[in-house]
């Protein structure tokens, strides 16, 4: 699945742009938040914070209900 890019808010309330990634870890998925800055995450690697579901679209739903209210930009 192709990176997404959003708009969200970080912790000081500016915007912040993020990549989203999703792909499968065993018998899971990953949905993983990075900064648009970072270089994309390797499978494995522990620089992003990582969201699990049973499928692609849960794992996408789950990092988006942390995200917040965000838009969606590619």
């Amino acid at each position: 699945m192709p990176p997404r890019r959003f708009l969200t808010l970080g912790p000081d309330n500016e915007p912040r742009w993020v990549r989203l990634y999703v792909y499968p870890v065993g018998d899971q998925w990953a949905a993983v938040i990075v900064e648009d800055t970072v270089d994309p995450p390797r499978p494995g690697e522990g620089k992003a914070l990582r969201c699990f579901g049973d499928t692609a679209a849960e794992a996408k739903a789950v990092a988006l209900r942390f995200l917040g209210r965000c838009t969606e930009r590619n």
